[in-house]
């Protein structure tokens, strides 16, 4: 099966077993799975499949362009753990996913819209965040980075929201993991100098 697909092309499955089997034909085992929200040009995200090879991806990507140069960075490392969906993150979230199906999803700098009359546009909302964990397994993670202070300390308001959904680190917020490679974001917030706030979540 072609590793990227999109709503247009691929039937979504239409009950949890089809999509158990549908992630299983997909990369041809059924090993643990991680969801990256907003992969942009893959950069991260092929990185981190060719550093764990156990694991199965799925990046998102709502851009044509930026999908088709992710999928491109796939074929030329010939990593067979990792897909792209092209098109919008939630409605892959909602049809092709299933209640507990996978391990982790992470969002990586995703646009603060720092404006407050443009709040309502922002991603990681109360509403958007249960829907994360109703796919998630228990003991599964949400990972979220921001270089935005005010919109680290919204993420922070809107999590506390889901109860089921346990803070990580005891201040809300910690450094960039070490595990993680970096991402173009990352580097060019680093060279303006600028805080990376990294926020993790557990499913109880």
């Amino acid at each position: 099966m072609k590793k990227y697909f999109t709503f247009e092309d691929q039937i979504p499955p239409t009950n949890r077993i089809e999509a158990i089997e549908f992630f299983n034909n997909l990369f041809e085992n059924n090993n643990p799975l991680i969801v990256e929200i907003g992969s942009g040009n893959g950069h991260f995200l092929v990185d981190y499949a060719f550093q764990k090879p156990d694991y199965n991806f799925i990046g998102t990507e709502l851009l044509g362009g930026r999908a088709k140069k992710f999928y491109k960075k796939i074929c030329k490392r010939e990593l067979k753990n990792i897909a792209v969906y092209k098109g919008d993150a939630r409605v892959f979230i909602w049809e092709y996913l299933y209640d507990e199906m996978v391990n982790e999803f992470i969002i990586l700098f995703p646009d603060p819209w720092p404006k407050k009359r443009h709040h309502k546009h922002r991603l990681i909302k109360e509403e958007f965040i249960k829907m994360l964990s109703r796919r998630l397994k228990k003991n599964g993670l949400i990972s979220i980075a921001t270089d935005h202070e005010e919109y680290r300390n919204w993420i922070i308001d809107e999590f506390k929201k889901v109860k089921e959904l346990i803070q990580v680190y005891k201040d809300g917020y910690s450094s960039y993991p070490e595990e993680y490679p970096s991402t173009l974001f990352l580097e060019r917030f680093k060279d303006y100098g600028k805080e990376i706030y990294f926020m993790r979540y557990r499913k109880a």
